[in-house]
């Protein structure tokens, strides 16, 4: 048993463990548990030609790839699929994403990166971003995939996955097989101004964190609209869409050490 140079993301569902919790006591909870975990499921998080590997457990998903430009496009798609799969529930995530050694099959994973990924999410990224690491950050440069990757204007060397991005490139235009988006922003516009309402704390820290990263990267086009406090309390004649699957690199590659072209 070897390690290998690969991704990976460790990905925490915040307040998925309230949610079960709840459920002893309010049966309403398990619709809403068992929805997130159907959608998990019905995420695309495997391609066996760049390595893609997905790992569920308790509130947690474990993502990886080979340090391929291949694997590292299927890796940050299938963290944004993720994300916008359960954002439409009213689940946010939180995570890393690093580089370096390890062993991830059907039956374990571990490895310094897996540390170093859950050592980001725990204690670096404090709000619902997946943060990348200087060296995912350099070779997505290097891959073409800069535009999948955001920063923080209050702390520009801080990069994260770009999840929203479905949402800041909408183009409301119809076209045969494209995603109207207009029911679901209106859906995670109303989760945001919700969670506005929380006391002061974490949740409500969380929320304004949200805001902004909306306001500015969707709201800041005006088609879909920026969060407003007052009237997107108001829940909206909206269901979320089905599971979004994330596009993944048809074409095989070998793995490699290094960053390299498919």
């Amino acid at each position: 048993m070897l390690y290998e140079e690969k991704y990976v993301a460790f990905i925490d569902m915040l307040g998925f463990s309230e949610l079960v919790r709840q459920s002893a006591s309010d049966a309403s909870r398990l619709d809403e548990i068992s929805e997130a975990i159907d959608r998990l499921k019905n995420t695309a998080c495997h391609n066996p030609s760049t390595g893609l590997l997905c790992t569920y457990f308790s509130d947690c998903i474990v993502i990886s790839s080979n340090r391929t430009s291949a694997g590292l496009r299927d890796i940050l798609h299938s963290i944004r699929a993720v994300a916008e799969n359960l954002l439409v529930v009213d689940i946010l995530i939180r995570g890393g994403l690093t580089v370096g050694s390890l062993h991830h099959d059907e039956q374990m994973m571990f490895g310094p990166a897996m540390i170093c990924a859950y050592n980001m999410e725990s204690n670096e990224a404090c709000h619902p971003m997946v943060l990348v690491c200087g060296t995912v950050r350099t070779d997505a440069e290097a891959a073409g995939l800069s535009r999948e990757l955001i920063w923080d204007d209050e702390d520009p060397e801080r990069h994260y996955v770009h999840y929203l991005i479905s949402y800041s490139t909408y183009d409301p235009t119809p076209r045969a097989g494209t995603l109207i988006l207009d029911g679901q922003a209106n859906l995670v516009r109303n989760f945001i101004a919700r969670r506005l309402q929380a006391p002061p704390g974490r949740v409500r820290e969380k929320a304004e964190w949200m805001e902004r990263y909306w306001n500015e990267t969707v709201g800041i086009s005006g088609i879909l609209g920026s969060v407003d406090r007052v009237t997107d309390l108001v829940k909206p004649n909206a269901r979320p869409f089905r599971s979004r699957l994330a596009v993944l690199a048809p074409s095989p590659v070998i793995p490699s050490a290094g960053l390299s072209e498919e």
